[in-house]
């Protein structure tokens, strides 16, 4: 049975006009408005393949992303899951798939650019996408102790795995008493001219709960944006 809040998700969630199944949703809106941006659905996971849509609040599917694991690998356990996602809005694409003992990415900036791929070795890529969940739950007990972690990050839209940094933070409001925590590059230099993610995860389930920073989904003018998503499961 659905909790309160997580009624009340899918009732604003349908503003978006998906009214399939799903096993989570998302809301997200700017920071400090409650005006909804987009809703995010994350469907059942089948034949080792999780579709995520993303739908704005007219009815429209801007976006679509395919998280794909390995046969026998546990989609919410696996941190290295490969990725396609493609916007429907002006053909942004970004994918990250294994190939020949390599991570290979592909980014192209629209439907009238070109692609740019570039091949990263196996071992050089700690977490792809949402496969920072997983990752987040194997070194729970680190983060929770104050530790500082470093990983790995595939960035197709850089053509490379950026090294960033995982570290408890404080907890905002409503979200004391769970796991909250900051996202920066791990270059202490980098770190002065790029802006930071802050996650708040639930202590009980350990799923993500809140995101705040720049998020994969480009605005209606392919410009890189910064939200608050709320996130909701069933």
């Amino acid at each position: 049975m659905l909790s309160l809040l997580a009624a009340m998700a899918v009732n604003a969630a349908a503003h978006c006009g998906y009214q399939g199944e799903v096993q989570a949703i998302g809301l997200a809106r700017e920071p400090g408005r409650d005006q909804l941006v987009y809703c995010e659905y994350y469907l059942p996971t089948r034949n080792n393949r999780t579709r995520v849509l993303y739908y704005n609040p007219r009815g429209h599917r801007i976006a679509e992303k395919s998280l794909v694991t390995r046969p026998g690998e546990e989609p919410r356990n696996t941190p290295r899951p490969e990725v396609i996602q493609r916007d429907y809005r002006h053909g942004e694409e970004r994918i990250v798939r294994r190939r020949d003992g390599q991570w290979e990415m592909r980014y192209r900036e629209s439907r009238d650019s070109g692609w740019e791929t570039e091949s990263v070795d196996g071992n050089d890529i700690d977490v792809i996408d949402a496969g920072f969940d997983p990752f987040v739950r194997n070194n729970w007990d680190r983060l929770s102790a104050g530790e500082s972690v470093e990983f790995k990050f595939a960035s197709p839209l850089h053509g490379r795995a950026v090294t960033l940094r995982a570290r408890k933070a404080e907890c905002q409001g409503e979200a004391q008493g769970n796991l909250c925590l900051r996202i920066d590059l791990a270059q202490a230099l980098l770190r002065m001219f790029a802006g930071h993610l802050y996650l708040v995860y639930g202590a009980d389930q350990r799923q993500l709960q809140r995101f705040e920073g720049i998020v994969n989904l480009l605005d209606d003018r392919g410009e890189s944006q910064r939200l608050r998503i709320d996130y909701f499961y069933q």
